[in-house]
């Protein structure tokens, strides 16, 4: 088995300069680019590789991030580890998936201590799915970090700006001539939820000063059958009082307005326009395409795990014994779902 030593001796450097390079850190102990090189050459050559059982013995982790998700199975989740992964990647290190929804807290608990993981990420609508585990991770001196949701506690936090989502949203349709907006969502008050109903509402102010109660409704359901009657009743209003559009919490509920409208004959955007949330594959291939809000769910991810790694190799208690969230910049992606209303609305 080749060695530190070996490796040293064929580059002619010290067993420390070796281990650091190898560790990545040569350039944060200022070691040559030359050396560096030197070093990198003979372990290529030798046919080096890490003991990482023997190395996590030390220093008591892995190179290895667990992602722990309430579900896996969902296309913008897929995107959000997409990015970890590719992140985790670049820079050596493994990523180890739980699923929330498959098993307890206490049995995930059990599984990353015993596999020695050196940082958690998390992805849950709701900090509470996830707090036993983020408490005796606090205690193992684990670093924690959420995407898609706000930190409650201690580490880093990855969002999409939500709020200037919806009001973006209000602020194009505006543009566009429409003063009868209507913004449907789902009951629940989790954090995305929130933030966006309260942009629609900022919006509302901002940009159509001229009415006075925004139209909300927030009963809905994503699944068609059970949204239908809802988007029916909204779409049954007469002529001169409905909706000229429509903003949606969710790309799919969007999906559901487009196909209930089809179905009453109301043209899409001639007469109502339309817009989602997410920008998922759903809103590219409706059958008429759809306007929305993109979250950057890649980049998401990629951020999340490069504040992560970060403070595992440089052991940064800044990002450690501190709550820091920050958002990512959506965007209004225009496709053919939203035109000016009709002059005679």
């Amino acid at each position: 088995m080749v060695t530190i030593k070996d490796i040293a001796r064929e580059a002619g450097v010290s067993h420390a300069t070796v281990s650091c390079v190898l560790n990545g850190k040569a350039k944060q102990l200022r070691i040559s680019d030359v050396s560096s090189e030197r070093v990198k050459v003979a372990a290529e050559q030798l046919g080096y590789q890490r003991n990482e059982i023997a190395r996590s013995m030390v220093t008591g982790r892995n190179d290895v991030i667990a992602f722990v998700a309430n579900a896996t199975d969902v296309e913008y989740i897929g995107k959000i580890m997409s990015g970890i992964l590719e992140e985790a990647t670049r820079q050596s290190f493994a990523v180890k998936i739980y699923h929330l929804a498959h098993n307890t807290q206490e049995n995930i608990i059990r599984q990353l201590i015993e596999q020695r993981v050196a940082g958690i990420i998390f992805h849950s609508p709701k900090n509470s799915a996830f707090d036993l585990i983020m408490q005796e991770a606090d205690k193992k001196h684990i670093p924690c970090a959420t995407v898609n949701l706000s930190n409650a506690t201690a580490g880093i936090g990855i969002t999409s700006d939500d709020f200037q989502g919806t009001r973006d949203a209000v602020k194009y349709l505006a543009g566009l001539g429409h003063r009868r907006i209507s913004y449907i969502s789902d009951k629940s008050e989790t954090e995305f939820m929130v933030n966006r109903k309260n942009g629609f509402i900022a919006g509302m102010k901002e940009y159509v000063p001229a009415v006075c109660n925004p139209r909300i409704a927030d009963g809905f359901a994503t699944q068609n059958e059970e949204s239908e009657p809802s988007i029916i009743s909204i779409l049954s209003e007469p002529k001169d009082k409905r909706s000229t559009a429509i903003i949606c919490y969710s790309d799919y509920l969007a999906c559901n307005v487009l196909r209930v409208a089809y179905k009453m004959g109301i043209k899409v955007p001639e007469e109502l326009s339309v817009i989602g949330f997410a920008d998922l594959d759903v809103a590219k291939y409706a059958v008429v395409p759809l306007t929305t809000v993109a979250q950057p769910f890649e980049q998401m991810g990629q951020e999340t795990a490069n504040i992560l790694i970060d403070s595992i190799r440089n052991k940064r208690a800044d990002l450690l014994d501190k709550t820091e969230n920050r958002k990512l910049e959506v965007k209004l992606i225009v496709r053919k779902s939203t035109a000016p209303p009709q002059k005679k609305f």
